[in-house]
């Protein structure tokens, strides 16, 4: 069981916007553990007219349906392989037609365009717009969206008093990423106080409700003692189901315990697969120890 995995994607470093008088700043870097996954913008589920299916933290296999009985596979639309993002971009009017007509997961998408230019312009102003309408309606993944402006300063001022309130309205709603920034808050002091022990509840609430990159965030404390009693099984638990969505420093935690032996039996045939998955997601040190070991 321990050798299923789906192409890779990369984890992202959390930073904080630093407060200033405009809508524009730098992001501040965090010196944080070796290895510490964090809290990416993660892609809808997929949708029918009637609403999301499945999590936003399980994106493989993706269909965005827009009328009942159509899907578009995520893989190929058309006769052609396309991206989420370019099957939006495909149905962007239908889209802007179910927004205005109120659905609030087509709303929290419609802002998702906007945010990134899928179909329309790049427009911070109107991505806010459209995520407070969903959020009216208690979308839970809005409130994620609108914390994410607010710490980056994307169109508002940045706040990330403000960020933290919107996370945790989106923890309270049953969104893992909100579960995941919220964690990361306390871990940071974003907003807070630090508190290690807060910040590891959020991030096991938010592994408990299927999100990756927290999977591999506790898989990474279990394996270091970091905040948690050393435990390699858990350990290997949480690495392996993150390794299992895409996440690359899980892949290459995992590739590094295949390796030694360590809380696993030696296999160093899978420490190479899980290695090249690391690399190819994008992970140097995966590829330097490919180079080094292989």
């Amino acid at each position: 069981m321990k050798k299923l995995l789906i192409l890779p994607a990369v984890a992202l470093i959390m930073a904080c916007g630093q407060q200033n008088d405009t809508a524009q700043t730098e992001e501040k870097t965090y010196v944080v553990p070796p290895g510490m996954p964090v809290a990416p913008t993660q892609q809808p589920a997929p949708i029918t007219s009637a609403g999301f299916e499945g999590t936003p933290q399980n994106p493989e296999g993706q269909v965005l349906r827009l009328d009942e009985g159509k899907p578009l596979d995520f893989n190929q639309l058309m006769g052609q392989r396309k991206s989420f993002e370019e099957q939006v971009a495909t149905q962007i009017d239908t889209i802007r037609q179910l927004a205005e007509q109120g659905k609030p997961d087509f709303q929290y998408l419609y802002g998702m365009s906007y945010e990134n230019g899928w179909g329309v312009e790049t427009d911070t102003r109107q991505a806010m717009a459209w995520y407070k309408k969903a959020a009216d309606q208690k979308q839970a993944a809005s409130y994620n969206a609108i914390g994410n402006l607010y710490r980056m300063g994307n169109g508002v001022k940045p706040d990330i008093n403000e960020a933290l309130r919107w996370f945790r309205l989106g923890a309270e709603a049953g969104d893992s990423q909100a579960m995941l920034n919220v964690g990361n808050c306390y871990y940071y002091g974003m907003g807070t106080e630090k508190d290690l022990a807060q910040a590891l509840h959020w991030w096991q609430q938010a592994a408990d409700n299927g999100n990756a990159y927290a999977m591999a965030q506790m898989g990474d404390c279990y394996y270091a003692g970091f905040g948690v009693d050393k435990d390699l099984e858990k350990a290997r638990h949480y690495l392996s189901q993150a390794a299992d969505k895409n996440v690359s420093s899980a892949q290459y935690r995992l590739g590094l315990m295949y390796y030694n032996g360590e809380g696993v039996e030696q296999d160093r045939t899978y420490c190479k697969l899980l290695m090249q998955k690391a690399r190819d997601g994008g992970m140097t040190e995966a590829q330097a120890f490919l180079d080094k070991n292989f």
